[in-house]
Parts: C-alpha cells; sequence; structure tokens
C-alpha cells in the first residue's frame, strides 16, 4: 500500500512572497507529498476566496457549530455570479514557488451555504443557494484542472449536523466531481465532529478520497477498524493542538483501524487546519507524518 502524507489546508504565516516561500518550504522540508498554499490571508477558513462573488459580501466575524473559529458570515444580496476565477490566481502564485505538487481547499457548497444569510428572494432556501453555489465551484474546479491543479478538497464540515442533507451532497457534489474529469484528485472533507454516524454515506460521495477527521475521535476509529472503507481515505490524524504527538501511539491507532482497509492508497493528514497553531507547534505537527507513515510502512 502506498501511504502519502499531505497538508489539511491552512498553516500559520504572514502574506507576501516570502511567506508564502516559508510555508511552501516547511511543508516540503517535512517530506510532504502534497503541500498547500497555507491559505496565507484568509482570515477564516471558509469565505474568503467567494467574496469576489457578485451578489455576496462577507458581513460580520460569527460562530456556527460544526465550524472550527469564527469566520465572516457570507450575505447574498442577489443572484451570484462567477465573474472571474475564485482562487486560480493564488494557486498559480503558489505553483510557481513550489516543487511539490499542490492541493487547492474550498468550502463545499452545503456547507457555504447553510453559513450563509440570504438576503434576497434570489434564492428560496439554502438548498436552492447551495445548487447555484455547486455550479460555481464546478466551474472552478473546470479552471483549476485546466491550470495543472493536481488535486482539489471540497470541505463540508456542516453536513455532520444536518445528517438528512446526505442525499443532497451527494447531488451537490456531482458536478464538481465531474469537473474535474479525471484531471485532478477531488478529496471530500469533513472534520471538527464525530463523522462515524454517517461514515457509510460519506463513503458513497463523488470524490477520489474521503477525508475525515479521527484525531481523538475513538468512535470512528471504531467504524472504520470494523467496516473498512469504500474508498480511498486521508486520516486527520494529527490535532490542531499545541500538544506534542506520540508518533508510536498513532501508529498504534491507525494499525487497528487499517485492518480492514483494502486500498492500495492512503493518506495521512491534519485533522484540519493549522493555522490557529504558531509556526514551530504547526511544524512540529506536519513533521509528524512521516515518521507515521514509516512506521506503518514498516508494520
Amino acid at each position: 500500500m502506498r501511504i502519502s502524507i499531505a497538508n489539511h489546508s491552512s498553516y500559520p504565516g504572514g502574506n507576501g512572497d516570502a511567506e508564502l516561500a516559508r510555508v511552501l518550504r516547511e511543508q516540503a522540508e517535512a517530506g510532504l507529498d502534497l503541500i498547500t498554499d497555507g491559505q496565507l490571508g484568509w482570515a477564516d477558513a471558509i469565505t474568503p476566496p467567494f467574496a469576489d462573488l457578485a451578489g455576496m459580501r462577507l458581513g460580520p466575524s460569527t460562530t456556527r457549530a460544526g465550524i472550527p473559529g469564527p469566520f465572516r458570515q457570507p450575505i447574498v444580496q442577489a443572484r451570484l455570479r462567477r465573474h472571474r476565477p475564485l482562487c486560480v490566481a493564488a494557486y498559480r502564485r503558489a505553483a510557481a514557488l513550489s516543487e511539490r505538487p499542490l492541493k487547492v481547499v474550498l468550502a463545499g457548497p452545503h456547507t457555504l451555504a447553510h453559513a450563509a444569510e440570504i438576503a434576497t428572494t434570489a434564492y428560496r432556501s439554502a438548498a436552492h443557494l447551495a445548487d447555484e453555489l455547486s455550479a460555481i465551484i464546478a466551474q472552478e474546479a473546470t479552471a483549476l484542472a485546466d491550470a495543472g491543479a493536481p488535486a482539489l478538497q471540497i470541505d463540508e464540515p456542516l453536513i455532520l449536523s444536518r445528517p438528512g442533507d446526505m442525499r443532497q451532497l451527494r447531488a451537490l457534489l456531482e458536478p464538481i466531481y465531474d469537473a474535474a474529469a479525471g484531471r485532478m484528485q477531488v478529496f471530500v472533507a469533513t472534520y471538527g465532529a464525530d463523522a462515524a454516524p454517517l461514515y457509510a454515506q460519506l463513503n458513497s460521495l463523488p470524490a477520489d478520497v474521503i477525508a475525515v477527521d479521527c484525531a481523538n475521535r475513538s468512535a470512528l476509529a471504531d467504524v472504520i477498524a470494523q467496516t473498512g472503507s469504500g474508498k480511498p481515505l486521508a486520516l486527520g490524524v494529527v490535532d490542531d493542538s499545541p500538544a506534542a504527538e506520540d508518533v508510536a501511539a498513532l501508529a498504534r491507532q491507525c494499525e487497528r483501524l487499517l485492518r480492514h482497509y483494502v486500498h492500495d492508497t492512503l493518506w495521512l493528514q491534519p485533522a484540519s487546519g493549522l493555522a490557529r497553531l504558531d509556526s514551530d507547534q504547526a511544524r512540529a505537527k506536519i513533521a509528524a507524518l512521516r515518521p507515521l507513515r514509516d512506521a506503518l510502512a514498516s508494520a
């Protein structure tokens, strides 16, 4: 089995090319096979790329159960229009400075729609808004594939608090997955809550890889250990706390939950973004992934 290691999404850093280069370099030095641009300059992990959509503005900072940390609430004031790419320029800027493949991370249509305030009659409901956002993100996926991006991660943390929306989420993700058209890998990620009750349904989503938050989540680990996985997994095994990771303990946990895993690829990554840590702490978190991979490979 090929075990690869990746960053999940965010990473601590400031603005400017020098900071971007540092963030890219630290991830490469940690041996990550797939890195990100650290979402540098983002005020939160959900909304910043969508501020350029016509018809949307970002309101005051708020919080929502299921979304780690505060975010600026999207306020939809008119029918949304994507007049230019949302994150292609940021991808190209980072790719020009990186020798490692880069993963682009975007909030998914379900999470974004249910985090938004709808202040227009253009959308009847969050479900109606999510349909529009699905089409917009599919356009972005096509543009990213055209730009050479090897991977796109769609973050859908709010599905864990809205299990009745799984059928809708599947339909929302299909156009995005189709837009990738086999040219880039599509990860679908949940985090911030226990995915165990929805684990079987997550494996039915249109994606190449399902990313789940396993850090300190024994119920999910038990489900994976008992049932295996319908699709390749990206296991979020290190958390975003300042505490140092116990690699030996993580290896024992992973060995147990992978006993029925039949796929020939596996990803190891943080459970969610690392931007809330300082640089030394974040570097230690991603540095734990390589010895963990080596321990699993030699088991």
